[in-house]
């Protein structure tokens, strides 16, 4: 790995100005990653702009903005729509799919691009690029940065150690999965940078109205075999996160190894999350379906269909699987 921290190092320094994306609907993982890295950038001397979209507001994430303003811990974003790339570095963080990254006109404007995540590698991975770290034992683009930040003997604010630290635990389902002795000992670095686990809980903290609201729906879930549950939401618009959320409270039953929920997110899309244990690769199960993610968790979104449609196709893939 300090090939890779070295030739990401020397592309820092070789450009002037550093754009950082990560996917669409932004999560603590993506988000507290790139202020990370952007947090070393600055420390180079270099500019840098994180890419946001200015029409899309993800609600787990606005109390984090606020504290950082309150903190006067400014990062530097610009709203996609603002973009004029015109060939400078890129660095995608915690995806490799082009189609859901927050602009993906934008690849295909630079020759000088970065990609580092931690999910399985997909068939439609963005094949052409300066430098490209995708390895799936990491539990999380978090515990590249805070490898990184070792590796480069540098600080982050506590506050961005603490939304790092968040992520971390997230992308864990609280150290359930992914967890390795690596991830422990980047929680313990980040808890060393000063990470507050009380603000982290803060930050964790959720509406009562929305978990009341989402227990309901793990009471509709189900067994669809001798090890598989499945959840399938009603009419109404969620979030990915809540079905993230969901499916990753239907692990915690009895004789569930791997679980989906299938819930609304637009009215013209239709979104599946899935967990497992790890026994079954839940990758390869999205993946027919259009989607990807991680052995043990991922998603995809399905346009112009209907849940009762959605649910057929899962259950006929799931059915060919010995």
């Amino acid at each position: 790995m300090e090939l890779i921290f070295k030739t990401l190092t020397n592309l820092i320094k070789e450009n002037d100005n550093i754009y950082i994306m990560t996917h669409k609907n932004p999560d603590f993982d993506g988000m507290g990653s790139a202020i990370c890295l952007q947090q070393i950038i600055n420390s180079f001397k270099k500019n840098s702009f994180i890419i946001l979209n200015n029409k899309e507001k993800n609600k787990s994430l606005e109390k984090s903005y606020k504290l950082l303003k309150e903190n006067n811990l400014y990062f530097n974003y610009i709203y996609k729509s603002k973009v004029n790339i015109n060939n400078n570095l890129l660095i995608i963080l915690d995806t490799h799919k082009q189609i859901i990254t927050e602009s993906p006109e934008l690849i295909n404007r630079t020759s000088k691009l970065v990609i580092i995540d931690h999910h399985i590698k997909s068939k439609d991975y963005i094949n052409e690029s300066t430098l490209s770290y995708i390895d799936s034992s990491l539990s999380s683009t978090v515990e590249f940065m805070a490898k990184y930040l070792k590796y480069l003997n540098k600080k982050v604010d506590p506050l961005i150690a603490t939304f790092m630290l968040v992520g971390l635990e997230i992308d864990t389902n609280n150290f359930r999965l992914k967890t390795t002795k690596d991830t422990y000992a980047s929680a313990s670095f980040l808890s060393e940078l000063g990470a507050d686990n009380v603000l982290k809980q803060e930050l964790l903290q959720e509406n009562k109205e929305d978990y009341i609201k989402r227990q309901k729906l793990i009471e509709k879930s189900y067994m669809i075999n001798n090890n598989m549950i499945l959840c399938v939401a009603d009419e109404e618009l969620y979030e990915s996160k809540d079905l993230a959320y969901i499916a990753e409270q239907l692990l915690q039953f009895e004789n569930v190894a791997v679980s989906f929920v299938i819930g609304n997110l637009a009215k013209d899309k239709i979104g599946i999350s899935a967990r497992s244990l790890g026994k079954i690769n839940v990758e390869e199960i999205m993946a027919k379906l259009g989607g990807g993610g991680h052995i043990t968790e991922a998603a995809t979104q399905i346009k112009n269909s209907t849940l009762k449609d959605v649910k057929k196709q899962l259950l006929e893939i799931v059915g060919g699987i010995k």
